[in-house]
C-alpha cells in the first residue's frame, strides 16, 4: 500500500473514532439531567428532590427518520412498564391539578386495536379532570418486536376517521416546558354525525437515545373535547397544561 493511501485511511479512522466519542458523549450527557433541573422538576410537582426523575427521548415521528422536532424531556413517573397494568400502576391518579375519573380502560382487546395494531404489549387508556372541568384521555399504547413498527403506520389521523371523525385541521404544534419546547402532532377532528370536536395531540416515547423500536417504543396521546364556548385555543392550551405534567422539564441535547 502507498503511503499516501496508508495516510488517507488514517485520517479516516481517527475521524470515525471521533465521530463515535461524540455521540457516545451526547449519549451519556442525554442520560443525566443537572442538579439544578432535577430540583426546577420536582419542585413543579412538589416530590423530593431526592425522587428519580426519568429520561424520554420524544419525537413526532419515528419509524423511518428522527426529527428536527425531537426532545429530551424528564418525568417523575416510570414509563418503561411492559405491560398495561403494570403502566396504569405507574401512573398516579392525581397529577398537579388533574384527578383521575372513571376507570382504567385496557384496550387490548378493542377490534380497531386487535386489527391495525396486532397484540400491543401496553394499551391503556385514563381520563384526568381538570381544575375547568376539563376531561382529558390519556392514552398509552407501546409495542416492541417486528410489530412495533405499525404504531407509525396506524396513526389517529389515519385512523380516526374510519370512526367518522372527520379531519378539520392537523400539523405540529409545539409549547414550552420549561426552558425549552416540546412538539406534538396535532389533530382536529368532528364527528360526521354529532359535529362533536376531538382534539388529539400525540407522539412518540422511547426510554434511550439508540430509539431502536424493537426494544420498545410508546405511542402517547391526549385527546380532548373541546366544550360548547371553548375555543380552540384555550382547548389546545389545556392539552399541553396536563402534558406539562407528564413531563416538567427538558434537557438541552442536539443529536446532529
Amino acid at each position: 500500500m502507498l503511503p499516501h493511501s496508508r495516510r488517507y485511511l488514517l485520517i479516516i479512522a481517527l475521524l470515525a473514532a471521533a465521530t463515535g466519542l461524540t455521540w457516545v458523549q451526547r449519549w451519556v450527557s442525554a442520560a443525566n439531567l443537572p442538579v439544578e433541573t432535577v430540583q426546577q422538576a420536582a419542585t413543579t410537582l412538589d416530590v423530593p428532590a431526592s425522587e428519580p426523575l426519568f429520561t424520554y427521548f420524544v419525537d413526532v415521528e419515528g419509524w423511518y427518520r428522527i426529527t428536527p422536532y425531537e426532545t429530551v424531556v424528564q418525568s417523575p413517573l416510570d414509563l418503561t412498564a411492559e405491560t398495561s397494568e403494570e403502566m396504569a400502576a405507574s401512573l398516579p391518579a392525581t397529577l398537579g391539578d388533574w384527578q383521575q375519573i372513571g376507570q382504567d380502560q385496557y384496550i387490548a382487546d378493542d377490534p380497531a386495536v386487535v386489527y391495525y395494531l396486532k397484540e400491543p404489549t401496553v394499551a391503556l387508556q385514563r381520563a384526568y379532570q381538570g381544575p375547568s372541568g376539563q376531561i382529558v384521555t390519556l392514552a398509552i399504547i407501546g409495542n416492541k418486536g417486528e410489530d412495533s413498527f405499525l404504531l407509525f403506520s396506524h396513526t389517529p389521523e389515519t385512523c380516526y376517521p374510519g370512526r367518522l371523525w372527520q379531519v378539520v385541521d392537523a400539523g405540529q404544534e409545539s409549547a414550552p416546558l420549561d426552558d425549552g419546547s416540546m412538539y406534538a402532532q396535532y389533530l382536529l377532528t368532528e364527528h360526521a354525525e354529532s359535529k362533536e370536536k376531538l382534539m388529539v395531540l400525540f407522539w412518540y416515547l422511547w426510554d434511550n437515545p439508540r430509539r431502536d423500536s424493537k426494544e420498545g417504543v410508546l405511542s402517547v396521546r391526549v385527546n380532548l373535547f373541546i366544550p360548547e364556548g371553548v375555543s380552540e385555543a384555550e382547548a389546545l392550551d389545556r392539552a399541553w397544561a396536563f402534558v406539562r405534567e407528564l413531563f416538567p422539564a427538558t434537557i438541552p441535547w442536539e443529536r446532529f
